[in-house]
């Protein structure tokens, strides 16, 4: 005789983790703070977002901007703004949001990737710029993403502090999963 409750379980099983599956190659949230204070010449924030080699598309979305800011300007495959935030691709070449900040307070902002799956890997980085646009320190932050790889968070200054943060869709994805297993299980009892 034809089981259709355990199909039905089984697809619907199937079917939450292949759903729950597309978030999970988004990739980590990372939150970014750094202190501005110390760096008294500092004029520019220098967001980049750059392919190696043949890397695959991929895209960084920068929100939750939170500083005193006096503008912003936006290099190659970038696009937004200080309230909603900023979107930048990694093609063709060079790819930046420059924003010009008052130095001496805490810059904070919240960054996460929707990266590519094959190809050479991509680097966003963070730099801290003079009037002059001369890079202060090299790489402030340096977030190497590399398909099938994890990522590598380099962040060598005191100043900066760089936090994995677990998304609510990661949790959602735990916890269906979860609570799938538990109904499965109770239904094989039967």
């Amino acid at each position: 005789m034809f089981n259709t409750k355990a199909l039905f379980s089984r697809a619907l099983l199937a079917l939450t983790l292949m759903l729950g599956a597309i978030p999970a190659f988004a990739g980590p949230l990372y939150k970014v703070a750094i202190d501005t204070s110390s760096f008294s010449t500092a004029r520019y924030l220098d967001l980049q977002f750059l392919g190696l080699g043949s890397a695959g598309p991929a895209t960084a979305h920068v929100r939750g901007l939170a500083s005193d800011f006096t503008g912003f300007g936006l290099e190659g495959e970038a696009s937004g703004d200080l309230a909603g935030g900023f979107t930048i691709g990694n093609g063709g070449g060079f790819n930046a949001v420059l924003l010009d900040l008052q130095p001496g307070g805490l810059f904070q902002f919240e960054v996460s990737f929707d990266r590519a799956e094959l190809g050479d890997g991509t680097t966003f980085s963070v730099g801290l710029l003079d009037e002059t646009f001369e890079n202060l320190l090299g790489a402030l932050v340096r977030i190497e993403l590399m398909p099938g790889m994890g990522d590598v968070v380099d962040a060598p200054s005191a100043a900066v502090d760089v936090a994995a943060v677990p998304e609510p869709s990661d949790w959602a994805l735990l916890a269906a999963g979860l609570l799938l297993l538990g109904l499965t299980r109770r239904y094989a009892r039967r």
